[in-house]
């Protein structure tokens, strides 16, 4: 009769729902998946905050996206969720990207002084800190060197600067360091650009600016003022 009874508690409706209500490890989400949700306070006015929850009571916190802080009393308080950000999170995240454009540049030298030109291609590999920092390693074919039809390559790192890491389009400066060239290269590419996240994974963008380059042709110190663009693709994993 006990055996009986066991069987039958083990096998009803209240005890089947207590085990599936039960929490899963597979429906847990992964730490950088959790950084694409935020906190969204809801007021009996209609007002909308997303940011982070910090403090529950009778008056509840929330920081924005801005580090400021919102305070509201919790008889005024509708409700608190979590939701899924609308922007595309640049944060923690390793990246590749590739890009293809343009260079123009005068140079001084004996050997190839004047303007030159061609197609400007660049590889590179780097991790976002904290949203708005993004470090990068490059390897560059840029049109600067000896002679009109010569492609040199170059090795440097560089720096980006997102104005608005949180959404999807995001406006960046960026700055680039050559340290090893073909032709003994040292120089600098400055200037602004665009990405625009079409997944959370993947964006298009183009970015543009200033050329400042050194080299050593032919056994002469050569310098080349000029002006790069270029498209780019862009995965974030």
């Amino acid at each position: 009769m006990l055996t009986a009874l066991l069987a039958a508690t083990l096998t009803s409706p209240v005890a089947l729902a207590e085990s599936d209500s039960a929490p899963r490890g597979g429906n847990r989400l992964s730490k950088r998946a959790q950084l694409r949700y935020q906190d969204v306070l809801t007021t009996r006015s209609g007002s909308r905050w997303r940011g982070k929850l910090i403090e529950r009571g009778d008056t509840f916190r929330i920081r924005l996206e801005d580090n400021s802080e919102v305070a509201v009393p919790k008889a005024e308080v509708v409700s608190v969720t979590r939701e899924l950000h609308p922007g595309f999170l640049h944060k923690g995240q390793w990246i590749t990207r590739a890009s293809v454009g343009a260079e123009i540049a005068f140079a001084t030298g004996e050997s190839n002084a004047g303007i030159q030109s061609g197609p400007y291609v660049e590889l590179a590999f780097g991790h976002n800190f904290g949203g708005a920092f993004e470090p990068e390693i490059n390897v560059v074919l840029a049109p600067i060197g000896p002679d009109d039809a010569s492609m040199v390559p170059e090795i440097g790192v560089s720096a980006r600067y997102y104005l608005r890491p949180r959404e999807k389009a995001k406006p960046f400066t960026a700055t680039q360091i050559i340290f090893y060239g073909s032709q003994g290269d040292l120089g600098l590419r400055t200037g602004p650009g665009f990405v625009l996240d079409v997944s959370p994974n993947f964006g298009l963008g183009v970015s543009q600016g200033v050329t400042l380059m050194t080299q050593s042709v032919d056994g002469e110190a050569s310098v080349a003022i000029g002006y790069h663009v270029s498209l780019e693709a862009q995965a974030r994993f």
